[in-house]
């Protein structure tokens, strides 16, 4: 921009009106500076942009080329005027036009993409490949243009080519959703399934949740029904076909990406779940010998662990996530520790011990009355179960309800009901604060039930 040129101000004026998405303001703007200076190369291109983004696709190359006769080597107008005509479907001049640009300004990328663009519409894929490996060289942390030579080198079954260039455009982007997708789609065709899923778990747990990624979880589920991952965190987002439990794969899945970062969360949450069931116990079992064979079901990182620990002659902790267990090994309270599914693993041991807790476990089931029941033939008679479950906000659902947070809410009713059916009548149920989760309480029950002292009263 010329600083004595006087019409300076209203330049800026149109181009601020540009910038808004005020077209009108800024196209009437360009017209005043155009009557007085006609050929005024600057409100020439701003305004051929602007026709352009208003699809006025004749009036735009006439600005255009009146600009490009005024100073025939501007790289900037043949640009512009190659994007114009491409977007005419006119690809030879476009080529023409976009080649031109590059001879002029042979250091910038952003010509070589849209003559990419108009070399792979023509179906010229090698040639666009060509080009895209330039402008990468020239750009090589932009994600887009790793994106377009990923697709087209994807589109000629150069998959691991693909891959390589998918690879950089999402570790520089990783919210680039359409490179996300493909980098996905080309493992997938190569068989690649873990890596894949990785992939996406890791994006969902980047995100903060499923909406982000709602429309990647989708594709993937066309690629792969059948994927217990994926099945869940569709489920809990549509509320629909809700399955009895979430899956080994998905718990597993979650946990292990967790695990490092799971107890400084949840003291960002105000997790208060352990100490509430501590405090629940404290107030109904004699005070603690260190005599007991205690379980920490679902253990995760151990919190419950030194909690639990002055009841205990053997304190055995089991978890499905080898993350989590390898934390709660670090904090050396645990006699015994076992990855493992918790219904098979309560099965395993009838009898066995005097108090079982599941602290957050079950809210990763909704259908309580399998791991209920097995919990129950676990304990010794007279024995003590105690656990955590998230309250259903809607107290019409009768029995459980599957959240957008992958995880389950349970009636204090259909708890009771259950527990009842399972052998372990009367339970004490009360009302809690877990944590918070988006500046909210997440409202739920501690829930102490104990088996009969007669072992015949369980079926």
């Amino acid at each position: 921009m010329n600083p004595t040129d006087p019409c300076n101000d209203t330049l800026i004026r149109a181009r601020e009106w540009l910038r808004r998405g005020n077209l009108v303001e800024a196209q009437t703007l360009c017209r005043q500076i155009l009557a007085i200076q006609p050929h005024h190369i600057e409100t020439l291109l701003l305004l051929g942009t602007l026709l352009q983004q208003r699809r006025q696709w004749v009036q735009a190359e006439q600005m255009i080329r009146q600009a490009i006769r005024a100073t025939p080597i501007n790289a900037i107008a043949q640009l512009s005027l190659g994007r114009i005509l491409a977007a005419q479907n006119r690809h030879d001049e476009a080529i023409t036009a976009l080649k031109h640009a590059i001879q002029l300004q042979p250091g910038d990328a952003t010509a070589r993409i849209a003559l990419g663009k108009v070399l792979r519409a023509l179906g010229r894929l090698p040639e666009a490949v060509t080009v895209w490996q330039q402008a990468s060289a020239l750009r090589p942390t932009d994600a887009q243009i790793h994106y377009l030579l990923g697709a087209v080198l994807a589109e000629l079954n150069r998959d691991e080519e693909a891959l390589a260039t998918l690879y950089i455009a999402h570790r520089n982007y990783p919210d680039h959703d359409a490179a996300l997708t493909l980098l996905v789609t080309v493992l997938h065709r190569q068989g690649r399934i873990e890596e894949a899923q990785n992939l996406i778990s890791a994006a969902v747990f980047a995100r903060g949740g499923m909406e982000k990624s709602l429309a990647l979880l989708q594709h993937w589920q066309s690629l792969m029904p059948d994927d217990p991952i994926t099945q869940h965190r569709l489920s809990a987002w549509s509320g629909q076909e809700t399955p009895a439990r979430a899956a080994d794969a998905y718990v597993t899945d979650l946990f292990d990406r967790y695990a490092d970062s799971f107890d400084q969360d949840l003291g960002r949450l105000e997790y208060r779940a352990p100490a509430a069931v501590a405090t629940q116990l404290a107030e109904i079992l004699p005070a603690p010998t260190g005599q007991w064979q205690v379980l920490d079901a679902g253990c995760g990182t151990g919190l419950c662990g030194p909690l639990l620990r002055p009841w205990a002659h053997h304190l055995t902790g089991v978890d499905l996530s080898p993350g989590m267990v390898a934390k709660a090994q670090e904090r050396g309270c645990y006699d015994e520790l076992v990855i493992a599914e918790l219904t098979a693993f309560l099965n395993k041991w009838p009898l066995r011990y005097e108090l079982i807790t599941l602290v957050d476990t079950l809210i990763y089931f909704g259908d309580l009355a399998p791991v209920l029941t097995a919990t129950a033939h676990a304990l010794q008679p007279g024995g003590w179960l105690a656990f955590t479950v998230e309250q259903v906000p809607d107290e019409q659902t009768p029995t459980f309800r599957l959240n957008r947070s992958g995880r389950y809410s349970h009636t204090a009713d259909y708890v009771q009901r259950t527990l009842a059916a399972a052998g372990l009548p009367a339970p004490r149920i009360t009302g809690v604060v877990l944590r918070q989760e988006e500046n909210t309480p997440v409202n739920g029950y501690v829930v102490l039930a104990q088996r009969p002292k007669s072992p015949g009263s369980i079926a």
